[in-house]
């Protein structure tokens, strides 16, 4: 079924008659949130060929997928709620001497004060990045290690919008230990190895 998924959105995503050497590619990875059994993975809208798997070895950057360990990181701290009013007005950040990030939203809109549950939900980056900054990209980047990212991050601000590499099994990783209410399991696709006498 994971197959079947894959090729059918990724068809609908295709313009018609798109050649198929220009066709868009994707990856599943479908895990059971209390055990941490993969139970499927598909590296390729043609699944039967050999070569490259994209579930576990496409390092592509994360963006938005990273924003609820930037609100768990504020919410951890004690400080904030779900209700806590954040600014999503415009934002010129000096990352380095002359070097300046103005990051802007996806829709090109500031929306003001908003509560911290509208900006998550609707995924604005200007006031992510600024409960980002106040509790620190490093406590941000403590948190998605905790969710079971063990690859080493880069600890600058652009990190809080995602700019980081992942695989789909990492990412799969990171929002298991979410979907389990905190607790991290380790992904695993070996449940046992069984001997000819049945050992």
């Amino acid at each position: 079924r994971s197959e079947q998924a894959l090729a059918k959105h990724l068809d609908k995503l295709d313009p018609p008659g798109v050649d198929q050497s220009m066709a868009l590619q994707g990856a599943v990875v479908v895990t059971h949130p209390g055990t941490g059994d993969v139970y499927a993975v598909v590296g390729d809208r043609q699944p039967r060929s050999g070569g490259f798997n994209r579930a576990v070895s496409a390092d592509r950057h994360i963006g938005s997928i990273v924003k609820p360990a930037v609100y768990l990181a504020a919410l951890e701290q004690g400080q904030h709620t779900l209700a806590s009013i954040l600014d999503d007005s415009p934002l010129r950040f000096e990352a380095q001497p002359n070097d300046f990030w103005e990051p802007q939203n996806y829709d090109n809109i500031f929306h003001g004060s908003i509560p911290l549950y509208e900006s998550l939900s609707q995924s604005y980056n200007v006031s992510t990045v600024r409960i980002g900054l106040e509790v620190g990209v490093n406590s941000v980047r403590r948190v998605i290690q905790e969710l079971g990212v063990e690859k080493p991050l880069n600890p600058f601000p652009s990190l809080l919008l995602g700019a980081t590499e992942m695989t789909p099994h990492e990412v799969a990783q990171m929002y298991q230990t979410l979907a389990a209410r905190g607790f991290y399991t380790p992904l695993r696709t070996i449940r046992s190895v069984i001997e000819p006498n049945g050992k």
